[in-house]
């Protein structure tokens, strides 16, 4: 596995503008043993660098205290008996949350990380479990709460996880957007970057219900940083078409193969 990325990254030095083809061949090939390998170094090495959660600064306390007052409202309101929460990452602030009598899934890509919140936080009506959301089976709940993972994703494993989640047969899903942000850019995964749902490639609808977490990271500049709600059967069957701004070598035309399939 190691020795084929190298290959690729050493054939992409020779190929000037080939960047944005080998991220889609990359994410296609390797993706979820790239995914699995990034996201578990920043867990074991504690590379968001917070004090308080090695998932990062958005999950400590301070930052989750609006999320942690009003999500139990809205799934009260939505009557949720069944919730996955992917990624649950290591648990620090939804510990503290009341769920009643909801019957909650973690779920996360990082092994090291499940099996600790089995140990810790397992319980009848708490489980953990290692599930990659852009690729694996999704076990069947009522709500999907996707929080601060879209984020970090390239494009085409965005299209792939939506795919996913319409497969789930879950009602809602629950993640993050960027309602003010005016246009979306692409990234490697484990990159980060502001998105809104509503822009293109995604063209989601305006959501059922948003929570302004009023976010101050990085002195404001994520200050519209939200958890928006969408009914998962409403997600778009085709997101538009992406395009490389590079060719290959030999191809009359870019290639598009980012979009989702109609069906789905």
């Amino acid at each position: 596995m190691a020795t084929g990325l190298r290959a690729m990254r050493s054939a992409v030095k020779q190929m000037p503008g080939a960047v944005p083809a080998y991220r889609y061949m990359r994410a296609r090939l390797f993706g979820q043993a790239v995914r699995r390998r990034i996201f578990e170094h920043y867990y074991l090495t504690n590379a968001w660098g917070d004090a308080e959660s090695r998932s990062g600064c958005g999950s400590n306390l301070p930052e989750t205290a609006v999320i942690r007052a009003e999500l139990p409202r809205l799934l009260r309101q939505l009557r949720v008996t069944s919730l996955l929460d992917a990624p649950c990452g290591d648990f620090h602030w939804m510990q503290t949350v009341d769920l009643g009598a909801i019957a909650y899934i973690g779920a996360d890509i990082v092994e090291p990380l499940v099996a600790a919140n089995q140990r810790r936080y397992g319980g009848p009506s708490r489980r953990f479990l290692r599930l990659d959301l852009v690729r694996d089976e999704l076990p069947p709940v009522d709500l999907i709460l996707c929080r601060d993972l879209l984020v970090h994703l390239c494009f085409t494993e965005i299209h792939a996880a939506i795919r996913n989640l319409r497969r789930s047969g879950a009602t809602w899903l629950l993640t993050t957007t960027y309602p003010t942000r005016a246009a979306n850019d692409d990234t490697a995964t484990g990159g980060w970057r502001r998105l809104n749902l509503e822009r293109a490639p995604f063209g989601f609808a305006k959501p059922a219900a948003l929570i302004d977490e009023h976010c101050t990271e990085e002195g404001g500049r994520r200050r519209d940083k939200s958890l928006a709600l969408w009914r998962i059967a409403d997600l778009p069957q085709r997101v538009p078409s992406l395009q490389f701004r590079y060719r290959w070598p030999g191809l009359a035309r870019p290639r598009e193969d980012c979009a989702l399939p109609a069906s789905g």
